[in-house]
Order: structure tokens, then sequence, then C-alpha cells
């Protein structure tokens, strides 16, 4: 029956006992909030950081302690120096710091929850790759060792930071950094946690610009028992704008991360995913590995998987990447086959293929050597009814960490075709490459050519235009040389060109080729942002001929040409290229003959309209030339008309000069020539001819390039001598003539002057 009684005196006593034990607690909180001093806790802690760390810590105003919610140190706006420097380090602008009781009895802070708001800092690594916080990491050499009386016992519960900025400088890399609105909330840190940590930030750089949101989040162990670091869940995603790369969107996971110091560190289901838009249009990148080693020798895995997809207007496609067998070997790397599959989509045509070799990466040097790269590329040009191209090709490649920079070679080979090449990349932070390029032969018009358009209207005009907006993104020097090249139906050999391509600018300085017994030497510049584009060049001693010939003009103009251009125009068209023409132009062809017309034929067929001072047409006739000694002019061109007024030609029969103008873009002519006779051709009817020796006619051609018309000008200012003659001979002459008279002098003629079509077909034949 006592056993109630007995139950409740416990309980009575236990009462007294917690009773006592609050009213102990309270007093010392009451008599601790009595006795705080913050200008001497302020005071403390700045001397510790003097005498601990040489650094300077300036508190503006006094600590503050409040009881509740918890006991609590509030600290007002403060700053750390550097190490022995007066520039500032990390600074707040308030911060609070919620710290344990009983430690406080002592004069022993330890610190439960530390909440920061307004946190700057400033990282630096200096040129020789010291970094200004050492010596508060225990990094430092040179920081003396814990005394063993810091009055911090850290064993925070929780972190959080709103409102913050760090800044990072490599002085020996020459790169800097900026982290903006730095929020961070963690859970429990110390010797032994276990908790979870979010933290986002915006990261901003001048060169490259680059502007990213960050976000960080992952559960976290930290315990003697099983390891120093165990990640779990770590998620990290980026967005925003890096190194012209836009509206990136990124994503890198890892299911299961243990770190150790001395044993190896294994990262299980590491994943990234990157989309994003470049000049070349949209892409996506995606990567992973299921289980990555990281040993004190080096990173171990079985397999190592990455796909790359582009989805630009110009070029698209996919290549596939899988690493095999990645393992340490003599103080680096090997991977036993690094296999690559291509599926590439260009204005051209289609790639696609597989290349597969070894990799090595050599630590001490800091070089990732691909030795060995062989497989088989297959490419199929846009041009329909075209054939399938097949290559077999070799490559090697090196990237030197150390020097930032790569480069390799490459060969292609073909039953008909065979390239060889070079490229290097000098800068990774400035991708310009580097090339030189050395082809046999390439007929450029199956691989260049785009399909027929399907409509009228809409599509011939989207076929006229000309699309610049490949030449953005792209930075180019090299020299590209062919044996032999075939390009709008011209053949050309020993091709030298010169390629510059940077800032959406295309430059081929000197580029020099032959064809057709003669030479050309040039420079083109085209800027891809205003449309604009010149051309320099000078051709000689080419035959004119076949030249035509190969091109497909109807006008088939035979002689050796030199012709020299210096034009500049918009080149957002076809159709603007010669509307916009401005520039001048120079023409000599010797030995050559002018189609459309016999000069000689036309003045006896022109007899009655010369004495009568009339005007007289004659059709273009394609069977018919006049031969020319020599025919020079020069050029004037303005808003795609290019006007002439020194033109001159002469052979055995004629001397002519004149003045006129070319419309480019409608392609018509409008010339008016002044044409003498210096020999009477011989002929039954060239007596009456005999008076216009010497005598200057007005003949005016005008029409279209392919067939222009031939107008004696009437009221030709002509002796009276010639005048009577030409009456005369008009009066005499029967009004059909015989055939057998136009026979014979149809057979002289063609003896004495050949067809174009005769003198073109000689020419090709040589």
């Amino acid at each position: 029956m006592e056993l109630p009684d007995m139950r409740f005196k416990y309980l009575k006593y236990l009462a007294f006992a917690l009773g006592g034990l609050s009213t102990v607690i309270a007093a010392g909180a009451l008599y601790l909030h009595a006795t705080f001093d913050g200008l001497r806790l302020a005071a403390e802690l700045t001397h510790f950081a003097k005498q601990r760390h040489q650094r300077t810590l300036r508190i503006e105003g006094p600590v503050e302690l409040s009881m509740f919610p918890r006991l609590r140190l509030q600290l007002p706006a403060g700053t750390l120096s550097g190490r022995n420097s007066t520039s500032e380090f990390i600074g707040f602008e308030q911060a609070s710091v919620s710290v344990r009781l009983l430690p406080l009895l002592t004069r022993r802070v330890v610190v439960e929850r530390v909440e920061i708001d307004g946190l700057r800092m400033a990282l630096l690594r200096d040129k020789a790759g010291k970094l200004n916080a050492a010596d508060l990491l225990g990094t430092d050499d040179n920081a003396p060792p814990p005394s063993g009386n810091e009055p911090f016992d850290l064993d925070i519960r929780a972190l959080v930071i709103e409102r913050g900025a760090i800044t990072w400088t490599d002085e020996r890399a020459g790169r800097q950094l900026a982290l903006s609105d730095l929020s961070i909330e963690t859970g429990r840190l110390g010797q032994t946690a276990d908790g979870r940590v979010n933290a986002s930030a915006r990261l901003t750089r001048a060169e490259p610009a680059t502007d990213m949101h960050l976000e960080v989040e992952s559960a976290y162990r930290v315990g003697e028992s099983e390891g120093p670091l165990r990640l779990r869940q770590l998620r990290v995603t980026a967005r925003g704008n890096l190194a012209g790369w836009q509206a990136l969107d990124a994503e890198s996971a890892v299911s299961e991360l243990e770190w150790a110091d001395d044993g190896p560190s294994i990262i299980q289901g590491g994943s990234l995913q990157v989309r994003g838009k470049s000049t070349g249009g949209p892409f996506e990148l995606r990567a992973n590995a299921p289980r990555l080693a990281l040993t004190p020798t080096g990173p171990e895995a079985e397999s190592i998987d990455a796909s790359l997809r582009l989805d630009g207007k110009l070029r698209g496609g996919s290549v596939r990447l899988r690493l095999t067998d990645l393992q340490p070997a003599d103080g680096g790397l090997v991977g036993g086959k690094l296999a690559t599959d291509l599926d590439l989509r260009m204005a051209s045509g289609r790639l696609a293929g597989n290349l597969a070799g070894p990799i090595r990466w050599r630590a001490a040097s800091r070089q990732l050597e691909l030795p060995s790269l062989a497989g088989d590329l297959n490419f199929s040009p846009a041009r329909p009814g075209t054939s399938l191209l097949k290559f077999a090709s070799e490559a090697d490649a090196r990237v030197d960490l150390q020097r930032n920079s790569a480069g390799g070679h490459f060969t292609l080979r073909s039953e008909q075709q065979q390239a060889k090449g070079s490229w290097t990349l000098p800068r990774f932070d400035a991708a310009a490459i580097g090339f030189e390029i050395d082809v046999n032969r390439l007929d450029a018009d199956a691989l260049l050519a785009t399909q027929p358009a399907r409509g009228p209207a809409a599509d011939k005009a989207e076929n006229d235009r000309f699309d610049l907006s490949a030449l953005h993104g792209l930075d180019l020097d090299g020299t590209i040389r062919f044996g032999h090249l075939k390009l709008a139906g011209l053949k050309l050999e020993q091709v030298k060109l010169p390629i510059s391509l940077h800032g959406g600018r295309l430059v081929s300085a000197g580029h020099s080729l032959s064809l057709y017994g003669g030479s050309l030497e040039g420079s083109l510049n085209i800027a891809a942002d205003d449309g604009r584009a010149s051309y320099r060049a000078y051709l000689q001693n080419a035959d004119l001929a076949p030249l035509l010939v190969d091109l497909g003009a109807r006008q088939k103009v035979a002689g050796t040409a030199n012709f020299f251009v210096d034009v500049s125009s918009k080149a957002e068209s076809r159709s603007s290229l010669l509307r916009d023409m401005q520039g001048l132009a120079r023409l000599r062809l010797k030995g050559g003959s002018v189609p459309g017309i016999d000069i000689g034929q036309a003045i006896r067929e022109w007899r009655g309209p010369i004495g009568t001072r009339q005007g007289a047409r004659r059709a273009h006739r394609e069977r018919e030339s006049t031969a020319v000694g020599e025919l020079t002019a020069s050029f004037r061109i303005d808003g795609g008309v290019a006007r002439s007024t020194d033109l001159k030609a002469d052979s055995g029969m004629l001397r002519i000069s004149g003045a006129g103008e070319i419309d480019l873009p409608q392609r018509q002519i409008d010339y008016l020539t002044r044409v003498t006779l210096l020999v009477i051709p011989l002929g039954p009817d060239s007596g009456p001819l005999v008076s216009l020796r010497g005598v200057t006619l007005p003949i005016r051609i005008k029409g279209p390039f392919d067939g222009p018309d031939w107008h004696l000008e009437p009221g030709a200012n002509l002796p009276s001598t010639v005048l009577s003659a030409g009456q005369a001979a008009a009066r005499s002459l029967p009004r059909v003539i015989p055939r057998s008279v136009t026979q014979a002098v149809g057979r002289v003629v063609k003896k004495a002057v050949p067809t174009p079509e005769k003198a073109a077909e000689e020419a090709v034949s040589e």
C-alpha cells in the first residue's frame, strides 16, 4: 500500500531537482546577460585575428547578446583584411551567431548556427600559385600551428548566407570571375555531420562574356567511421550565356560520391546534359559514366559515353563517343579504345562514318594524345543524282593543356581523290583554327550545287539569296590547295586559296590558279554583317574560246584574254551582286574574233542605205564573226552598269573605236562603234566599196548579250564621192542577188575568217 506514496515521493524529488536546475540556468543566464561585455568580446576577436592570422578584423560597433528565442550573438557590419595587408578579404553587412550557453561560462564559444547577410569575399591566387585564404584553410606552411587556446569550437548546426558576393582573381592564368546573389543554406557542419546543402548564385565574367545562374543541392554525410565525405543525389544546374553560347541549360548529376583522401574516391551514376544555342544553331551535349573511380594514380572506368547533337539551319547532325577501359599507366592514363560515330549534315551534303583508336593522357606534360584514329567516312552530296563518295580515313590529334593548344593531321583517300592536311588550335580561349589542306582533285560543282527550286516565285527568290550567316562563329586561318578543281563549269589547276575568317569577315588575299593556258591572281573580301563584298583580280593570257564554252556562254568569242577587275557590291543575293556593283575593269583581247556579224559583208549589204544616209538594221547571225587582231577597252562600273569611252580594235581590214555601256543586271548592251574600212575585201562586188576606204561608219550594237542587233546609224556624215557612188550602187543593185554569187562569196569568207565555233573547237582540241 506504500508503493503509490513512494512513486509520488520520487516524482516530487524529480520536480524539485528540475526546478533547481532551471533556477540555476536562469540565474546563470541572467548573470551572463548582466555581465556580458560586447565591446570586450569584439576586442578579443580582433586581437585573436591579428595574433593568429596577421589579419585586421574591424567590427563596426559592439557585439550584442539576445536571450530569446535563443542565445544569440548579433554582430554589426564588419570586415576582415588580407594577411599582412590592409585590403578587404571578407566583409558583411550583419551577422548573427547562435551559441551554447554553458561553454560561454568558461569563456569559450561553441557555434550552433551562423547567419550572414551581405557577405563579401575576395579570393586571389597570385602568380606564384598561393591562395590568399591558405592560412585560414590550414594549407599555408608558413602559418603558425594552432595553440589550443582558440576561443572557437565550431560545431555548426546550420549555416545561412544571403545576398553574398564572391570574386575570384587568378593572376597566374589571367582570369577573373564573380559570384553575386549568393545564397547558401546547409545542415550541420562539423567533423561528424549529416544534412543537406542548397546553394544558388549568379556567375559573371567579362572575357569570355559569361552570365550564368547556378544552383547546387545535395545530401551529405561526414563521419570518421564512414569516410571523410559522402554526397548523395548531387545535382548542379546552370542556365544563361557562356562564351558565345546562348540560352544554355546545363544539369550535372551524381547518384553517390564517396570522397576519400587516402583510398579511391568513387562516383556512381555520373551524368551531364547541356542544351543551348551557338552561332551554328541549337545543340545538345550528353555524357554519362556508370562508375568512375578516382584513385591516387588516376581515374578508372570501364566505359564513358558522350554525344553531341547539332540542329543548325546550315549545319546539323550528331557525334557519338564511347571510351572503354580507362586506367592509369606510366604516370598518366590510357584508354583502350575511343570509338567515334559521325552523322553530320552540311549545305553541301551529308558526312557519316566512324573513327576509332587508342587514347593516352600524359600527366607530366598535360597532353592528351590520339595517336592513330582510323575508319571509313561517306559523303553524300546534296545535289540529286550524284554518287556517294567513300573515303578511307586516318587521323591523329594532340591536346596540350599546358600550352592551351591542340593540333593534328588527317588523310582521306578514295578511288579518285586524296586529301591530306593538318590543323592547329593555338589557344582554347580563342578558338581560331589554323589549317593546311592539299587535295589532288575535286569536282566542286557536284558538292556545292543546291537542289532546284520547288516553285517559280518564292523559291526563286529564296534560291537567289546568299546566306552569309555561316561566316559567323568561325575563326579560321589557313590555305587550301587543289591540283585540279572544277568550279562553275571551269577547269582550274594549281589552285592556291588562302582563307582568313574572323568576326564574320572572310578574306582570301593572294589566291592564285592556272586556267586555259593562263593564270589568275586575286583577292576576295566578304563581310557577313553588312553584306559587302569586294574582289580584285588579274587574268592573264587565258584562251577565251574554251573558257566560254565551259561556262555555257552562247557568245563564242575567241582569242587570248587579259582582264583586270576591281569591284565591290552587296553580296545579299545574286541580283544585288550585279545591281549594286561599283568599280572598274580593263579588257585586252588578242588574236580573236567578235561573233554575230561579218563587218565586210554588212558593209556590202548597206551600200544603198549608206548612199542615201538612211539607217539599217542587221540581226545577230550565229555563224558570222569578224576577226580582230587586238581589242582593248576600260570600264567604269556604277550601279551594275559598265560604261566605256575608249574601245579600240583593229585588224588587217578594219579599225574600230567606240563608246557605250553594258547593263549587267539586265544583260543588255548599247554600244556606238565607229568602223573604218582600211582594206577593200576582194570579191565580185568590191568595186563599189572603193569609195568607202578610209571612211568611218557609225554602227550601234544594241540588244541582249546573247544576240544583239547591229544598226547602221542614219545621217552619217560622208563625203560626196561616197554618197554618189553609194547611190549609183543602190540603183545598179539587183533586187535579188543571184544564188551562185552568194554561195561563191560565202565560200571565200569561210576560208578567210574561221567561224567562232571552229575557233572554239580548235582551242579545245589543243
